[in-house]
């Protein structure tokens, strides 16, 4: 073992060897990634790929970047780049759009043609003041089309910083209703940046339309945030009220209420739905791993699995950056996506990886048995305290090559690494660890971030040899959680850690048990219809303290739930019940959203005493569905609720 390196986290997961249970849905691995033609930019002398566009000619632009792709509708597709160079390489425009009707990528990505103010010119689409500290320039970071209108989610760029690091003034929504020839700025969908502490969650984004939402998830400004997510009807995109953010367990009205739904480092990103494997999947740039990185989820919410390489840091040798996912790929396991390179060939080139499934289930945590750490100068997604690092390839790996460590003589040393959670939801943590035969103090759990306190750990001794450890924890009321291995020194001690997982609970209905709602009023995840709420310390719960509650003399009255869901998936629903003498028209079950069509029920007439209910249902098409329990009341009638569960079959 090297005492010299330097290792952070240390949550493993067992593959084939382990005995972690392995999630129901599939995660992804890419695998055989390659660069099949160039998209912007003058052919390289000795470089033999295709260069379909020859943009460099035909639009007068030299250099760009980005290229963020959707579909526009009509079998087209619109192409937006970032700050762009003419033919003899100055910048000269903050953004161009393309258009292209090619649907064989195989060969590469042609353009039908470029948007152009004059004949040969790609034209200005947003326009920007270049003034530096006042606003540099505007570049696009997402598009989404909405019947006929089409939107571009856009930075207005204060300054640039150190690599990876610029300040946005805001970001906001512009369209175009003229097939892209014209664009203008909505002057309120916009989220106004901090420009003292440059800190708002919401300045880059990605676009994902789905179930009648336009998802926004989006980072601050930068490379360095994490993931943040909200969403609008498809009709509201430009009534920034109509947005609603995540908040790690519903919807809410307030921006500063979000949560991560995962963790960066997280720059230039791209969302999609992929109908082949019944994925969401992520790519992003993770300056601090030096690689393009891909995660996937089985709901937009996640859990998000965690990263896997898509391309290395060292693929080009040129800074690239940016997998802006073709809607191609969408239906398939081939995954096309268009990457930037940096010096000295600024341009934009298309890519291929193929998607297959792992056995990393639904694990989030990032390299898990440490096995990209070869192909990493640095130890990120995993960090240490203390002395600790990375057996790469000495023969220490329970599977795989390598295996992360700590060693030192004295004090405390872990490696570690943060991950997002759901507040108040149930996970599990297992790792594989062994010992040098001093040890008698070492620590295994989760705790809050920067050393903050423990929420759940394990205490282990001397572990000659690999021994699986697990701790189950809840996350309280944290979006955001670190996991640790470590010790406390007395002497030469060490320890080694491979293969650590994370899991979240089967129970995917958020605060189940309403421990957890902080008023007598419902507030996220759950909401009323009719008049309901929270009975608390009131001695009415079936377990715990608190309960829910509909009580009125007439309507309907009820609690919901939107939980999310595989579509074409099995389920079932459980709660305890118990209701008023004079009740005769209750009803447990799952429907679309907003009171939509029913997928299955039960009815319930008077439960003296809390009775389990049980409903069955599949999810059909639907990415989330609304869970309820109420009643038709007459005259003074009320139920109870509590102990809510909602499990894939």
């Amino acid at each position: 073992m090297n005492k010299n390196k330097l290792l952070s986290g240390f949550l493993v997961m067992s593959l084939a060897f382990g005995s972690l249970a392995i999630g129901s849905a599939s995660a992804l691995t890419p695998v055989g990634t390659s660069m099949i033609a160039r998209v912007t930019g003058a052919t390289p002398s000795g470089e033999t790929m295709p260069n379909p566009n020859h943009t460099n000619t035909n639009y007068d632009v030299g250099g760009t970047d980005l290229g963020i792709v959707w579909d526009k509708g009509g079998g087209q597709y619109f192409v937006a780049f970032g700050d762009t160079n003419n033919a003899a390489g100055n910048w000269t425009r903050s953004n161009v759009l393309a258009i292209s009707s090619d649907t064989n990528l195989a060969d590469g990505l042609s353009f039908s043609t470029m948007i152009q103010d004059t004949p040969g010119h790609a034209k200005e689409i947003l326009s920007s003041q270049k003034v530096n500290n006042v606003e540099m320039t505007v570049i696009p970071t997402a598009g989404v089309t909405v019947g006929s209108r089409h939107y571009i989610h856009y930075m207005s760029v204060n300054h640039w910083g150190d690599p990876g690091r610029w300040y946005t003034n805001y970001s906001g929504i512009a369209y175009s209703d003229d097939n892209g020839q014209t664009w203008t700025k909505s002057s309120t969908a916009r989220w106004n940046n901090n420009t003292t502490t440059w800190d708002n969650k919401f300045q880059m984004a990605a676009f994902l339309k789905d179930s009648g939402f336009v998802y926004m998830y989006a980072t601050p400004n930068g490379r360095f945030g994490d993931v943040y997510l909200a969403r609008v009807p498809e009709n509201g995109m430009l009534n920034i009220g109509d947005y609603r953010y995540w908040d790690g367990n519903g919807w809410n009205a307030n921006q500063a209420s979000a949560s991560p739904v995962a963790i960066g480092v997280a720059g230039e990103m791209s969302v999609a739905y992929n109908t082949y494997f019944k994925r969401y999947l992520m790519t992003y740039l993770n300056e601090d791993r030096q690689a393009i990185v891909i995660r996937d989820a089985p709901t937009p919410i996640g859990p998000w699995s965690g990263e896997k390489i898509l391309v290395p840091g060292n693929f080009t040798g040129l800074g690239q950056y940016n997998a802006f996912m073709h809607p191609l790929s969408n239906s398939g396991p081939d995954l096309y996506f268009i990457m930037s390179t940096w010096y000295p060939d600024y341009n934009t080139h298309l890519m291929k990886a193929t998607l297959t499934a792992d056995m990393l289930g639904d694990n989030i945590i990032s390299d898990p048995s440490f096995e990209t750490q070869t192909a990493t100068p640095v130890m990120a997604p995993w960090y240490v305290t203390g002395e600790g690092g990375i057996d790469r390839n000495l023969g220490f790996a329970r599977t795989g090559q390598d295996n992360g460590y700590v060693r030192n003589g004295s004090g405390w040393n872990a490696i570690k690494q943060r991950i997002a959670v759901q507040p108040n939801t149930n996970y599990t943590l297992k790792g594989w660890i062994r010992t040098s035969a001093n040890n008698t103090e070492g620590y295994f759990g989760a705790r809050l971030v920067n050393d903050g306190p423990v929420i759940g750990e394990t205490k282990f001794g001397n572990l000659p040899g690999y021994t699986e450890l697990t701790v189950p924890f809840n996350s309280g009321n944290n979006s955001v959680v670190e996991l640790y291995a470590g010790l406390w020194a007395n002497g030469d001690t060490w320890l080694q850690v491979d293969d650590v997982s994370v899991t979240k609970g089967n129970n995917l209905v958020g605060h189940a048990g309403f421990e957890s709602q902080p008023t007598s009023g419902l507030t996220s995840p759950w909401y009323a219809n009719g008049n309901a709420g929270v009975d608390r310390n009131l001695g009415f719960a079936h377990t715990g303290a608190n309960n829910a509650f509909a009580r009125y003399d007439s309507g309907w009255n009820a609690i919901k739930q939107e939980v999310f869901v595989e579509p074409n998936a099995n389920y079932t629903l459980t709660a305890w019940v118990k209701t008023s003498a004079n009740n005769n028209d209750g009803y447990f079950g799952a429907r679309l959203l907003n009171g939509g069509p029913i997928l299955n029920e039960t009815k319930f007439l008077s439960l003296p005493n809390y009775t389990q209910l049980t409903v069955t249902f599949n999810s059909g098409n639907n990415h989330s569905v609304e869970i309820y329990a109420g009643m038709w009341a007459t005259g003074d009638t009320w139920i109870q609720a509590d102990d809510f569960s909602l499990t894939k079959n």
